[in-house]
């Protein structure tokens, strides 16, 4: 069964979008285990308490959009984007739990925001990762994304984990 892209609409949407943040923020607990309390300090840093109870705000139109995958009832994957002024936004939250990887969904994702992104007038896209995020880095890479010097300000010692990156968007 293939998977189904749409931008998120409705308080059902976001609900699934918040559960797939969650789901994504425990994975990334796992990832970084030898970094015990990183993703919290990270999470508080981002305000993510704050973003998971305004989604439908920070992630809604006009200054966002979250896009859902879903494979028949389940939601197989989602991305967030929100604006950052002058043209460029950023991609947040892109998530794929396992079971459903393998099937190239991630970069589905990433296509569909970018085609929306350029549709809303950015023009450049913006993303931080965290550094043992290799698979995602070696896609983000594939798909035009240039590391470049952090463009959010965080303390020292959460800067050594994550990696910054960007791609120019064409307009269709």
């Amino acid at each position: 069964m293939p998977d189904v892209i749409s931008p998120a609409t409705t308080a059902r949407d976001y609900e699934d979008f918040g559960q797939l943040i969650r789901d994504y923020w425990d994975w990334l607990r796992m990832r970084y285990a030898d970094a015990p309390g990183l993703m919290d300090s990270i999470g508080s840093h981002q305000g993510l308490d704050a973003e998971l109870s305004t989604l439908a705000t920070t992630y809604g139109p006009p200054r966002g959009r979250a896009l859902l995958a879903r494979r028949g009832d389940e939601v197989s994957g989602g991305v967030g984007m929100r604006d950052m002024g002058d043209g460029i936004c950023e991609m947040k939250r892109l998530f794929v739990p396992d079971r459903f990887q393998g099937s190239g969904l991630g970069r589905q994702l990433c296509e569909a925001l970018f085609a929306q992104a350029a549709a809303d007038g950015y023009h450049l896209m913006r993303l931080d990762t965290g550094r043992q995020n290799t698979e995602a880095i070696a896609m983000y890479e594939s798909m035009d994304f240039r590391r470049r010097s952090p463009y959010r300000d965080y303390p020292a010692e959460l800067l050594e984990f994550l990696l910054f990156m960007e791609k120019p968007l064409v307009s269709s």
